[in-house]
């Protein structure tokens, strides 16, 4: 009987050392071993030209490999449902982004929910989409776009990487409060800008990183842009809400850092310090240039999720104007 209260005492003494040691305390000797960051987009163009230095100069702080794998496909729910399954110990690292809040109303059984299934790090990019047409297009201005589509309904089309895409959502928002009718062609990501460039599609919303040079190259050209502001890229292209005053047509495209939910909160805070300090070196920064992205880190996790819920009740809103959810 002594000895199984002393066998008590023992335990319990154990639990009062180990809740008394500050929870900062708990990342420092992190990590022990190599990091798995798991990315939706394929090598090449747009987030991997700066996610890549990144994920380099993280490793260089750590002290540790972090090694990228790619699950693309779906609008990046497999990497997202792979990542959610993972074991929440800090060797998992992936994405977020306005996709993985989108998804959910588009398809409610995707597998995953953004604000409950992961331990969210920091922003770190921030960018509004461009309204592009064939350089050899008549479609002038968005007006033209309007104009023509209420006289031929359903004549024109316009791609995107797939259906609830952001690509398709802000088309399809466009539709909704513009009041025209025009046709979803869905296509590979990477093949959409190409099939503009043809002149295949009448009009498509892409990122600066797939369409910039293009526009600067004159292949396409830009009419409008779905930033809170004129964007520094094209500042003589107005914003959708310059030109139809509506609040709902603001959707900007933003990635952040995330690990699976119920990873230790001294973990998360560790990985957002140090991606803090690793988005002031000169080759992420440069990678990020070079793919058209902006740099708008959040400097605290809560600000990170303050701002992901604020982002779920917009999409949750516009996804229901868009009729894109279920029926």
């Amino acid at each position: 009987m002594i000895d199984m209260k002393h066998a008590r005492f023992r335990l319990c003494l154990a639990a009062a050392l180990l809740a008394s040691v500050p929870l900062a305390a708990m990342g420092q000797g992190y990590p022990l071993k190599p990091i798995t960051f798991v990315s939706s987009f394929a090598p090449g163009p747009g987030p991997d030209l700066y996610l890549r230095p990144l994920m380099g100069k993280l490793s260089q702080q750590l002290g540790q490999p972090i090694i990228m794998e790619t699950r693309a496909g779906a609008g990046g729910a497999i990497a997202w449902q792979y990542v959610t399954r993972a074991a929440p110990d800090g060797y998992t690292l992936s994405m977020t982004t306005n996709s993985t809040l989108i998804q959910k109303y588009v398809e409610p059984d995707v597998g995953f929910d953004s604000l409950e299934q992961f331990a969210h790090i920091t922003r770190l990019t921030l960018n509004g989409s461009v309204l592009v047409v064939p350089a050899s297009s008549a479609l002038m201005r968005l007006e033209d776009i309007i104009a023509a589509a209420k006289a031929s309904p359903g004549k024109l089309n316009y791609g995107s990487g797939g259906s609830g895409t952001p690509s398709h959502l802000a088309s399809a928002s466009l539709q909704a409060i513009a009041g025209f009718d025009a046709v979803h062609i869905p296509y590979k990501s990477t093949e959409v800008v190409q099939a503009l460039v043809r002149g295949d599609l009448q009009f498509s919303f892409q990122v600066v990183s797939f369409v910039g040079p293009l526009i600067r190259a004159g292949k396409l050209r830009a009419l409008a842009v779905t930033s809170g502001t004129r964007m520094h890229q094209f500042p003589g292209v107005p914003t959708l809400n310059e030109l139809l005053k509506n609040n709902l047509l603001v959707q900007e495209s933003w990635l952040g850092l995330a690990f699976p939910a119920r990873t230790p909160a001294a973990l998360v805070q560790r990985m957002n310090a140090e991606t803090l300090k690793a988005l002031n070196d000169p080759m992420v920064q440069k990678g990020a240039e070079n793919s058209g992205n902006n740099l708008v880190p959040t400097r605290t996790p809560e600000e990170y999720v303050a701002f992901i819920r604020r982002e779920n009740e917009k999409y949750r809103d516009v996804v229901r104007l868009s009729g894109l959810g279920p029926r």
